[in-house]
């Protein structure tokens, strides 16, 4: 199994994301967080400017219709994830300019770079496949959502 299975649980799932901006979607995930008690509202400020700081450099659009926006956090005790969907599509400056509508939100604590790194990787592999992207799509509940993460295995 992956590390994924153990990281996307029902209630970290959004299945339509409400913002269209890529600014404004982080932060609607992040307040996520915020909503099923893994982040006090009072951090959500510092944990959307370090996510927001790290796209200002980079983008983290992968293509392919997905984005994994990141950071690692200062003062943040355990890897945190949200995935949300967009069926409009977000801009996330992906370098084949298709739009995202998978965003899988990633924050690390920042002691632990590579971890950061590893689990990048993982979901970079798991985001090539595209009957993964299409049945993420496709999935009508949070629990599917769950399934598709959870039967991933490393490649």
């Amino acid at each position: 199994m992956s590390a994924l299975h153990k990281l996307v649980t029902s209630e970290s799932v959004i299945l339509e994301l409400s913002e269209t901006d890529h600014e404004e979607v982080v932060l609607e995930m992040i307040g996520h967080l915020s909503k099923i008690g893994k982040v006090s509202s009072g951090d959500c400020y510092c944990v959307g400017n370090a996510v927001l700081e790290r796209e200002s450099h980079i983008s983290t659009g992968l293509g392919s219709g997905v984005a994994i926006p990141h950071a690692k956090v200062k003062g943040l005790k355990e890897t945190l994830v949200v995935f949300g969907r967009s069926s409009e599509g977000i801009d996330f400056d992906c370098p084949d300019n298709v739009p995202s509508n998978l965003i899988f939100l990633m924050l690390v604590p920042e002691d632990q770079g590579a971890k950061h790194l590893q689990l990048l990787a993982e979901l970079a592999r798991f985001f090539r496949k595209a009957d993964r992207r299409k049945a993420l799509i496709e999935a009508t509940t949070a629990e599917e959502i769950c399934q598709i993460f959870d039967s991933a295995v490393p490649a």
